[in-house]
């Protein structure tokens, strides 16, 4: 199992700013938000590496039409939120 970074910081701006990706995921807190994050790291849809920084990467899990897109950036989370598929 591999291990990442997901700073407190970063959790609380996913859950005050990304209410859209939360109430899709039925997030009630945010060590709901922690578990439901790291099991999406543990088992994507997909996985990307950036084309122009290969630190960076994209763990995308597919929920109904939507994606939720993590982006890490040297094994820390730095952010996650919703795409749909015009944007994928």
């Amino acid at each position: 199992m591999r291990k990442w970074i997901i700073p407190k910081s970063v959790l609380n701006h996913i859950y005050e700013e990304h209410k859209d990706l939360v109430e899709t995921l039925k997030i009630r807190s945010i060590m709901e938000l922690r578990e439901a994050i790291a099991n999406i790291l543990q088992n994507p849809d997909e996985t990307h590496v950036d084309r122009f920084k290969n630190n960076v990467k994209y763990y995308l899990k597919r929920i109904n039409n939507l994606w939720v897109n993590i982006i890490l950036e040297d094994n820390t989370v730095k952010t996650a939120y919703l795409i749909g598929s015009k944007n994928y």
